[in-house]
């Protein structure tokens, strides 16, 4: 087979098809993109796929963390948007052009990714009209110097053909400098508040690298992302290669972009996935092992947690609860958090351990649906209503370098003078904030200015937290 040299196909349309302009436009965005202070090592992308005017500024703060860095390739996975077939197509030889110049196939890599899986070969129609790869070469051009790339197309997105996809990508490139690429836009319809709530329960779900619960998300919401099968497969090869956390850079919707929240509306985020490589990934590792709980004791404490909201908010007797087991008897921090219709409707806890965990979880709920200041009480019909997740927390432990906290895995409590205020994990995550976000929105909670945290005298702590909830058991 001859190499050949893919031509753009929306050059003109989704970007500028001429090189002067469509460099402008990139300087432009890389412009306002924030560098951030990301710890570990970045492996992997989830970027959007729509025109730059809509969802570039997306793209771009994710691709701006790769600023300096070095891949030998890059390997993008995205959606077909035009072609089903029961299988991943790879464009196995030659380059890709883009008005920048021409990207080299990596066709080692494509080669043996053919030769590993019979689900995975090179279908010309699934390339010939698709965008959701294209749009990412201009980012990679301009950020990264001498790379190659891997573009594969998932025809059919079934949890199946992505993770022998990713069995296979984990194979051949596990010991290779590589960059692994999802593309994909979130919702798609024409409500701007079904719009974020669909997209926030992707958030919290991806952003909490939980990939059981992704898989559970999109295979059975609708809706949920285009690209959801490249989004999984991509979580599947970066955790296999060690990734351990999904940090979130960005969301946005085209209505909050042109304003135009009564039409149709898409939504974007973005996120890059890394590596950690630091001396707490020992601690880490072993906090999270004194954490597992299993399904039995899961389903067990969110049974309390509802039987015990149901019986306060009709005013009749609490049930007495036994444990089911013995870890269930010893003192734990914990919060228990409510919502509906994906709002937020009740979050009360204790920080320390001083009841036993059933317990807890029994207080912590009726105080969520009473007992929350911000909100008034639950009412007997809302119950039904509820949605409920339970975070179960490990010991604090006090930092002295705010750099040692990591958005998605850590939550915060500050500390100075009589203030106190706390953050659960899962929040930074839900809205999207850094590390500096996330440490000032603590601070806010605490009642304190936003840069108290710099204060010699503040004192930080950080905690991890199992989270759970009805949904996914």
């Amino acid at each position: 087979m001859n190499k050949e040299i893919r031509q753009p196909v929306v050059a003109g349309a989704f970007y500028p098809a001429g090189k002067t302009e469509l460099q402008s436009i990139l300087n432009g965005l890389f412009s306002k993109a924030e560098k951030k202070e990301i710890a570990g090592r970045i492996i992997g992308i989830i970027s959007p796929h729509a025109g730059y005017p809509y969802s570039g500024s997306t793209a771009a703060k994710a691709y701006k963390q790769l600023e300096g860095k070095h891949f030998d390739t890059v390997i993008l996975v995205g959606p077909s948007h035009h072609t089903f077939f029961k299988a991943s197509s790879i464009y196995e030889k030659g380059g890709w052009e883009t008005p920048l110049g021409i990207v080299s196939i990596d066709e080692e890599i494509t080669s043996q990714l053919i030769k590993e899986d019979k689900t995975i070969d090179y279908y010309p129609q699934a390339h010939i009209e698709e965008h959701s790869l294209e749009v990412e070469i201009p980012f990679l051009q301009t950020i990264l110097n001498n790379f190659k790339i891997v573009p594969i197309v998932i025809g059919d997105q079934s949890p199946e053909i992505c993770e022998r996809l990713a069995a296979a990508i984990i194979k051949v490139c596990k010991d290779k400098n590589v960059l692994l690429v999802a593309s994909s836009d979130l919702y798609h319809g024409y409500s701007y508040d079904e719009c974020y709530q669909s997209d926030s329960l992707f958030l919290k779900t991806v952003g909490a690298f939980d990939i059981d619960g992704y898989k559970k998300l999109y295979t059975t919401k609708e809706n949920i992302a285009c690209g959801a099968g490249p989004i999984y497969t991509i979580l599947l090869t970066t955790k296999a290669m060690g990734a351990t956390d999904c940090i979130l850079l960005d969301h946005t919707t085209s209505g909050d972009v042109t304003g135009d929240k009564k039409g149709y509306i898409v939504g974007y985020s973005s996120f890059v996935i890394t590596k950690e490589e630091s001396v707490e990934k020992g601690t880490e590792k072993e906090n999270k092992s004194n954490e597992i709980l299993t399904k039995q004791e899961k389903v067990f404490l969110l049974n309390i947690a509802r039987k015990s909201i149901d019986a306060a908010v009709k005013d009749s007797s609490i049930p007495e609860f036994k444990p089911v087991t013995e870890r269930l008897k010893e003192p734990r921090g914990v919060f228990v958090t409510l919502t509906k219709n994906s709002m937020l409707r009740g979050c009360i806890g204790y920080i320390q351990a001083i009841k036993p965990l059933y317990q807890a979880i029994n207080e912590m709920a009726i105080s969520a649906a009473l007992k929350d200041p911000r909100f008034p009480p639950v009412s007997v019909e809302e119950v039904p209503k509820l949605s409920i997740e339970i975070s179960v927390l490990t010991p604090l432990k006090r930092i002295d370098n705010p750099e040692f906290i990591k958005v998605g895995r850590d939550g915060i409590l500050i500390r100075k003078d009589f203030y106190s205020g706390l953050l659960l994990p899962q929040v930074a995550t839900e809205y999207g904030w850094d590390r500096k976000t996330f440490l000032e929105e603590t601070c806010h909670k605490a009642g304190l200015p936003s840069n108290a945290y710099k204060d010699p005298d503040t004192e930080i702590y950080i905690f991890q937290a199992l989270i759970f909830n009805e949904e996914e058991l």
